[in-house]
């Protein structure tokens, strides 16, 4: 299809009580500018079945490449001119095969790829040749051995090509996470105790019922930021942060002022029927939930997007719902200075929540789909 430019422009007034903590700019008021743009696919399509759930981005945030399970292809987006620049088609067996299934994704370099399956971790260049196949289970870390079934959780941080990744790794049924820097090269495997962790509202509901047996827990994010990477919870606002030249780890805590800082707790543990669950998760959701700081390089500091969801058709739809599938009643935007310290708050007159969100060139970016079309929300932050 042809290049689409939707440009609206809405500009929203907010009130904040938050202090100023700088000069330069008055964070008691916050206007927000939008506009949205559509990506130009040209004689392809870009399949959004599942949204954009496994993706990754370049280094300097110029490229977004996409997963396309049911074709085992990876779209490369250019986020610059706004078009679809390649489809790179992989292999589902043989030699450079990637298998059924892609979990998640990670940009190593511009030439490079990990691609993370069942139990295994797959290098591969941009034309879908393997470099590397690493079977975790085959893996001997000193005296540990995996585990049948162990994986890293979604979106863990690869660095070295690779050999070396942060993440929280364990088994995902069993709901064992532990977090650790894996050196695959030295064959090494160190925990990194996050200080405080056993005090904030962490929950796991198990479902153990006829014929069904799972779980559901808060969502774990990870974000790199410059030498650091940002670890958080859908859970609570505290954030960890880990200082990558020692592998120091120390806690950011922050108080909204707006919304609660994190869940009640108090969860049932365990619960026997489908419909006790879909309560028990409505009830959770309801409450505040956090998704992760991203990192604004050029102005040199965070953004931080919460939510709290109507308890509505809770017997409705799929048994997993993600948080932000639900009606959405409040959606809040925190400002934080790049020690993490908040500077200011808002509640968005908003009701859905942003989706895959990064920055670049200063702007907040979200996923939209836009009548089948990938695009993008993109967001910039005013200071009266």
């Amino acid at each position: 299809m042809k290049f689409i430019l939707l440009a609206f422009s809405i500009l929203i007034l907010f009130s904040c009580a938050t202090s100023v903590k700088e000069n330069v700019e008055d964070y008691s008021k916050i206007t927000l500018t939008m506009d949205t743009v559509v990506v130009d696919s040209g004689d392809d399509i870009i399949n959004l079945k599942y949204g954009i759930w496994t993706n990754t981005l370049s280094e300097d945030n110029k490229f977004l490449y996409l997963w396309n399970t049911g074709e085992s292809t990876m779209d490369k987006i250019n986020l610059e001119a706004l078009r679809l620049e390649k489809k790179i088609p992989f292999e589902r067996e043989g030699p450079n095969g990637v298998g059924d299934y892609v979990s998640w994704m990670s940009f190593l370099h511009e030439n490079e790829v990990l691609l993370a399956g069942f139990g295994t971790l797959l290098n591969f260049d941009m034309e879908g040749k393997k470099i590397r196949d690493l079977d975790l289970g085959k893996v001997t870390f000193g005296k540990v051995n995996l585990e049948a079934g162990d994986g890293f959780d979604r979106n863990p941080i690869p660095l070295e090509k690779g050999d070396v990744i942060y993440g929280y790794l364990g088994n995902g049924i069993k709901g064992t996470w532990t977090f650790v820097k894996a050196n695959f090269k030295e064959n090494k495997l160190t925990r990194i105790e996050l200080p405080g962790i056993n005090e904030l509202p962490d929950y796991r509901i198990l479902l153990e019922g006829d014929n069904i047996n799972s779980s559901a827990s808060p969502e774990k994010f990870l974000k790199k930021a410059g030498n650091r990477i940002i670890i958080s919870s859908s859970a609570y606002s505290t954030l960890y942060v880990l200082n990558l030249n020692d592998d120091s780890v120390y806690q950011a805590n922050y108080t909204p002022t707006l919304s609660p800082k994190q869940k009640k707790g108090g969860y049932p543990e365990k619960v026997e029927s489908v419909e006790r669950f879909r309560e028990v998760m409505a009830e959770i959701d309801t409450e505040i939930n956090f998704q992760a700081p991203v990192w604004d390089e050029q102005n040199r500091r965070f953004y931080r997007f919460s939510f709290e969801t109507l308890p509505k058709d809770i017997y409705k739809g799929p048994l997993f719902l993600s948080a932000h599938q639900r009606p959405i009643s409040k959606v809040y935007l925190s400002i934080l200075d790049e020690n993490l310290n908040l500077l200011g708050e808002t509640l968005l007159n908003i009701k859905q929540v942003p989706n895959t969100v990064f920055v670049r060139d200063g702007q907040i970016w979200s996923y939209v789909n836009v009548e089948d079309e990938l695009g993008f929300v993109r967001m910039t932050i005013n200071y009266e």
